[in-house]
């Protein structure tokens, strides 16, 4: 089976559609989505004359067969995430304006104030409320973890990266408990794939980020960080991974962004 995955849309429809167009032409047999398919955040992107979140929703629930909840969309359904590393989330949270946030998130958790407002209608709102923050699937007998980021912090809440090997060893031991061979997780928003291996690469540095865009994942119990859909021109790609041969490809976008004016 060739699965396809997408993940950080951020309300880019173009991207999107052009995404979709290359899953049938490389033939994937289903599609997964790794999250963040809300947030614009005006800081970094440039498309705004042609976004949508309700549009770029509707396309993923048509088209997904897995699908899983980032951080922005949790944030845009008011809906706070099941891991929050020992914060707590103040009562009026989703009704502060975004200085009160970022006061009160004192670094630990994002705060979202560089995002615009969305097009989502209440039905949208509901359906995010109702995504899971992951999915386990089994396909030709290999069990896949789908997040948008890395246990526990599956929805990418917390500002806090994986830097060190230290910081898997829960992920490790959840995906033994679960007889879980690959997971796949997007949001750090990096150009290339990075992997992690339970037998570290490297003593110090956990994920090794590779410029290339064809990999055999092997046999070994192993953690994959895909690029977004949404970024800067010819940095984005739709991630294929092929659970019979073990390979995942990239297949990059060369959409042009469509500039502020």
């Amino acid at each position: 089976m060739r699965i396809g995955i997408l993940t950080d849309i951020h309300e880019n429809v173009t991207m999107l559609h052009e995404a979709l167009k290359m899953a049938a032409v490389h033939r994937c047999d289903e599609l997964a989505c790794l999250g963040d398919i809300i947030g614009y955040d005006r800081r970094f992107y440039k498309y705004h004359t042609d976004r949508s979140a309700a549009k770029c929703l509707d396309l993923v629930r048509s088209n997904c067969r897995w699908i899983v909840a980032g951080n922005h969309d949790l944030f845009a359904a008011g809906r706070l995430p099941e891991y929050t590393n020992g914060f707590t989330y103040p009562g009026k949270w989703f009704s502060m304006n975004s200085r009160e946030r970022k006061t009160a998130a004192q670094g630990k958790v994002w705060c979202y104030e560089g995002d615009d407002p969305n097009d989502l209608d209440q039905e949208h709102i509901t359906y995010l409320r109702s995504l899971p923050e992951y999915k386990i699937a089994f396909v030709n007998e290999v069990k896949i973890l789908f997040s948008h980021y890395i246990f526990p912090d599956f929805s990418g809440s917390i500002t806090t990266y994986i830097n060190s090997n230290s910081q898997l060893v829960g992920l490790w031991k959840y995906m033994e408990d679960n007889s879980i061979m690959y997971s796949f997780s997007g949001h750090s928003h990096n150009s290339f794939a990075g992997f992690a291996y339970r037998k570290p690469v490297s003593l110090i540095k956990a994920v090794h980020f590779m410029p290339t865009d064809n990999f055999n994942l092997g046999d070994e119990m192993l953690l994959t960080l895909l690029p977004p859909l949404s970024g800067d021109k010819g940095k984005t790609a739709l991630s294929i991974f092929d659970t019979e041969n073990r390979t995942l490809t990239l297949i990059r976008t060369y959409i042009t962004q469509v500039m502020r004016t």
